[in-house]
């Protein structure tokens, strides 16, 4: 099994992409391996008319991420008409993004063990420490570095500039041009699996001050930036959905879209319908649990419709909730879901979401 990168000519005529020269080989990674294997990583990114660089994963041989000898594990440079190659960094695991932002600053994504997915500055010459430090752990939660006490450190060698415990299942990145978002300019964007969700790093040069994560709900395979400035998520199963201008005001009422998926203003005929689990996501997963066994700032919601209101034990419910002598039925979450206050004079709760998305929710809360 080995790490290739090869090139050919297309040819576009509308719709229809086709090869029209042989394919060439131009570098091929070493070693090349006995068996099958994954956290093969690798993502490419153009260095200039005549090179690429390549970041490679260490293909579940870690020791290979600190071999001088082997280009697993490794940022490399490629001179494309000659092949020719030099190892830029080293100690990388699983490189799943490579971007590049407006002050040349070359930023990488990784999947780390058990934990410790990062994201990275890759720099000439740095070491960024697989396997010998990570933030995570191995998938049977054993530790993975070999001296014990320096589990869960990156001393001595470069450190991420940021890491995600638990991991996110990380994937690619992007850096926002402004165009769709102005406010989230020269921000990272970056997609993730497990995390179902997409992380906004908004960042000072080559530091993160704060990280975002927006639901989405689906398990995000890769993202780009299109030519008109959209935002194009790769969804498992083959979807695409684009992340078009939100929170926009579009309609004859003035009032606010708070959509998530939207298409273009002023030309709006309709907008791209948000599942109820979106929905969900964004008003109502930072407070309440759909597992029975986890409880958050409120109380989990398995089984709601049934419950009585205001009774769930261990929680500070409002004397307006409390109040309300009876349980909860599909309408009355309905109601509670488009006007809290409405429902129940004196709580604090808004959420300023329509009757349908309260709709939504209250069926996906339901399992309907």
């Amino acid at each position: 099994i080995r790490f290739r990168l090869s090139a050919t000519t297309l040819v576009q005529q509308g719709a229809d992409v086709s090869v029209s020269s042989a394919w060439r080989t131009i570098f091929d990674a070493e070693p090349c391996l006995s068996a099958a294997s994954d956290h093969a990583g690798g993502r490419m990114l153009t260095d200039g008319p005549d090179h690429l660089l390549v970041v490679i994963g260490d293909h579940k041989v870690p020791s290979l991420s600190q071999d001088p000898n082997s280009h697993l594990g490794k940022l490399i440079r490629i001179e494309i008409e000659t092949g020719r190659v030099l190892t830029l960094a080293w100690g990388l695991r699983n490189p799943q993004g490579l971007t590049r932002d407006a002050a040349g600053t070359v930023w990488e994504t990784e999947h780390g063990p058990r934990g410790g997915d990062e994201l990275n500055v890759l720099e000439l010459g740095g070491n960024y420490g697989w396997p010998f430090v990570t933030y995570g752990m191995g998938y049977f939660r054993e530790v993975l570095v070999p001296n014990a006490e320096e589990a869960g450190f990156h001393d001595g060698f470069t450190k991420p500039v940021f890491a995600w415990v638990p991991s996110i299942a990380i994937s690619n990145l992007v850096v926002n041009d402004e165009r769709w978002f102005p406010l989230w300019k020269d921000d990272l964007l970056i997609s993730s699996l497990a995390g179902n969700s997409l992380f906004r790093v908004r960042r000072h040069g080559a530091a993160a001050q704060y990280v975002e994560r927006i639901q989405v709900g689906d398990r995000i395979r890769d993202i780009a930036q299109m030519p008109d400035g959209r935002i194009a998520l790769l969804i498992d199963g083959g979807k695409v959905y684009f992340l078009s201008r939100s929170y926009a005001y579009c309609n004859d009422e003035n009032k606010l879209n708070r959509n998530v998926y939207a298409v273009d203003c002023p030309d709006t005929v309709g907008v791209v319908s948000v599942t109820g689990a979106q929905l969900y996501g964004l008003h109502c997963s930072g407070c309440h649990s759909l597992n029975a066994e986890e409880h958050g700032r409120g109380p989990h919601l398995v089984g709601v419709v049934g419950r009585r209101i205001g009774a769930e034990g261990g929680y500070l419910f409002s004397d307006a909730l409390r109040s309300r002598d009876e349980v909860w039925t599909q309408p009355a979450l309905e109601r509670f879901l488009a006007n809290p206050q409405q429902f129940a004079p004196g709580t604090s709760k808004s959420l300023n979401i329509t009757p349908a998305e309260a709709r939504a929710i209250a069926d996906f809360i339901r399992g309907d």
